[in-house]
């Protein structure tokens, strides 16, 4: 098993919307929690359009066939003294959204704009700030030790990109391998999965994303978690997570793929 400690200034978990409204996810979910430590570990997990896996019926970048699968939990680091500023506060800011509108009732007159984009809207956002986290990672020896040589920059092979957190330019402060002593374990606030037999409300209910199909959101699972009450060491039972990515799809003839130029 692999501990790991987190810090970060900021953080997004963007849900599934689109519109001038783009919320975040209160917590680190376990499918953002997964690519970076994917990445950490120089393991690429896009599958692009010109390789020949690609089936070519969605013109973008898949998830690549015959990723690991792991365990994962995680929780709000706790200090001694617990508050509510343990837990990562939610910040908006707004934006101009351009874009160049269809139709000739689209916008304003194109002569109007005098060379500017003729449809300026003001969006939304949503991130997380100051984000203190525990990870713990249940996952094959191979792959705990490729996230060990990532972090320590002894990686044998080369990582695409830097480690980020929903927003490229969301970077991480620290993360770190937990060596203390048994009884200097830090301690969390777990975040428990939520299910039907809840017999009363948590509070900072949340909806967190599990595992993502980029070619079919319907496919795509999330579920309810929540902090639990008190901080602990050990994760409970239900903090565990389990992200079994798909089998590899057989590969299709030759004569049915298509290639982006």
């Amino acid at each position: 098993m692999l501990r790991l400690e987190l810090d970060a200034p900021f953080a997004v978990c963007r849900t599934f919307t689109a519109g001038w409204y783009r919320p975040t996810a209160t917590f680190l979910t376990p499918t953002a929690v997964y690519g970076l430590l994917l990445n950490i570990a120089g393991i690429d997990s896009r599958l692009r359009e010109e390789d020949p896996r690609h089936d070519g019926k969605v013109p973008a970048s898949l998830t690549a066939p015959g990723l690991p699968a792991v365990r994962i939990a995680m929780g709000v680091r706790a200090s001694r003294h617990a508050t509510d500023d343990e837990y990562p506060r939610v910040q908006t800011i707004y934006q101009q959204l351009h874009n160049y509108p269809v139709g000739k009732d689209a916008g304003i007159d194109v002569a109007l704009a005098r060379g500017s984009k003729n449809n300026i809207s003001p969006v939304r956002r949503e991130f997380l700030s100051d984000v203190r986290a525990l990870i713990y990672l249940d996952a094959e020896t191979g792959l705990e030790d490729r996230v060990r040589h990532g972090l320590a920059g002894t990686l044998a092979e080369r990582r695409y990109g830097l480690p980020f957190l929903g927003d490229n330019q969301f970077m991480l402060d620290r993360l770190i391998e937990i060596n203390s002593p048994p009884d200097d374990q830090p301690q969390a606030y777990w975040y428990e999965r939520i299910d039907e037999t809840a017999e009363s409300p948590h509070e900072r209910t949340t909806r967190l994303t599990i595992w993502i199909d980029r070619a079919d959101l319907s496919r795509t699972a999330s579920a309810l978690f929540a902090p639990a009450s008190k901080p602990a060491t050990v994760p409970p039972p239900n903090a565990w997570t389990s992200i079994n990515p798909p089998a590899p799809p057989p590969l299709a003839p030759k004569s049915e793929r298509r290639h982006a130029p």
